[in-house]
């Protein structure tokens, strides 16, 4: 082997801190495993996360057409844990990090924050509920341009309508969207080789930016029961999720030391194939992942402390399908007003 194959291997087996008996002409096929690591990851925690907001103590309001009419309107915040060590491995190439936003929770564990404005109203005649949420972060720097859109809505219906005695119990159906980034300049230049011979791809000053985006289809049953001032409730809730998950390098990108010709960036695209192929042009290269499906099982629960027409609502959350990645939890703090 040589000096320069070595060296290079090293580097791969550092900078992704695990332990890989690769050839220095693979580590640019290394980043193309990486995305489909990273989609897998969000798959599984794309539709968890797009549950925040909503999360109302009561099961049901009550009808719009009653004396007084059941509405409400509130806030809420809070965040879910996704495991994100895929996309800090494609970083590393970079000599870069998710830094600060990253913590210890499966050895690449990330806290994404979300927000919501919401409002509900009752029904009529039959006894539902019907509620709408949305949230928008825009370039949060303190986050790494973490950004994100939600939007949702879901339709309740009451089991039971709750008394002295019994409690409220409804079932749901809801429809979340949720959009998000994340992008950072100021990574280390780098050199992939690519191929079985010595061809090798220069990367300068890049930057990278991981974006994803699902829908998903949720359905979820609450029982809630009021007392006095605090109301506590429990709940299930099932996601299914279609989902995109991609991330992009914004580089000046040379071949064997010049600029790439068509003809090279179109041999090289063929040869960079798979299920998630790279997109190689002379201003950097993508990568993405479409269509995947994936689930989120959820428990909830928490209580609301009724202070008159305030509430204030604090709610956990767990997504029994994503344990084994320690991505899997959640909270939210919600203040509202609601008749």
């Amino acid at each position: 082997m040589t000096t320069r194959n070595k060296a290079a291997l090293l580097f791969t087996a550092i900078s992704l801190m695990i332990a890989v008996s690769v050839s220095a002409q693979d580590n640019f096929k290394d980043l193309q495993k990486n995305i489909d690591d990273l989609s897998d990851d969000m798959a599984k925690a794309l539709p968890f996360n797009s549950t925040i907001g909503l999360n109302w103590s009561d099961a049901y309001i009550g009808q719009l057409i009653s004396a007084p009419p059941h509405f409400g309107v509130g806030i809420s915040g809070g965040a879910t844990t996704i495991n994100l060590g895929s996309i800090n491995k494609i970083l590393s190439y970079f000599g870069k990090d998710l830094g600060g936003i990253t913590s210890d929770i499966g050895g690449g564990g990330m806290v994404l924050p979300a927000y919501t404005a919401e409002a509900r109203i009752g029904g009529f005649i039959l006894p539902f509920d019907v509620g709408l949420k949305t949230g928008y972060l825009s370039k949060l720097e303190s986050l790494s341009n973490l950004e994100y859109l939600l939007i949702g809505g879901e339709v309740r219906y009451a089991v039971l309508k709750g008394n002295v005695a019994l409690p409220k119990v409804s079932i749901g159906l809801g429809v979340n969207y949720i959009h998000g980034g994340i992008g950072m300049s100021g990574g280390e230049s780098q050199e992939f080789y690519i191929g079985e011979g010595d061809n090798k791809l220069k990367i300068t000053d890049p930057r990278m930016d991981f974006t994803w985006e699902s829908t998903s289809i949720d359905l979820k049953a609450q029982i809630s029961k009021s007392f006095l001032i605090i109301t506590p409730y429990l709940g299930l809730g099932g996601s299914w999720a279609m989902s995109k998950v991609g991330y992009e390098v914004t580089s000046t990108v040379m071949y064997n030391g010049n600029s790439l010709t068509d003809a090279e960036v179109k041999n090289i695209n063929a040869a960079l194939g798979g299920a998630a192929p790279i997109n190689l042009t002379s201003g950097g290269f993508s990568s993405s992942k479409e269509n995947l499906n994936g689930w989120s099982l959820r428990a909830f629960g928490g209580f609301s402390v009724n202070m008159s027409v305030i509430r204030l609502d604090l709610t956990g959350m767990i997504n029994f399908l994503d344990l084994k990645n320690y991505a899997a939890f959640g909270a939210t703090l919600g203040v509202r007003f609601q008749l």
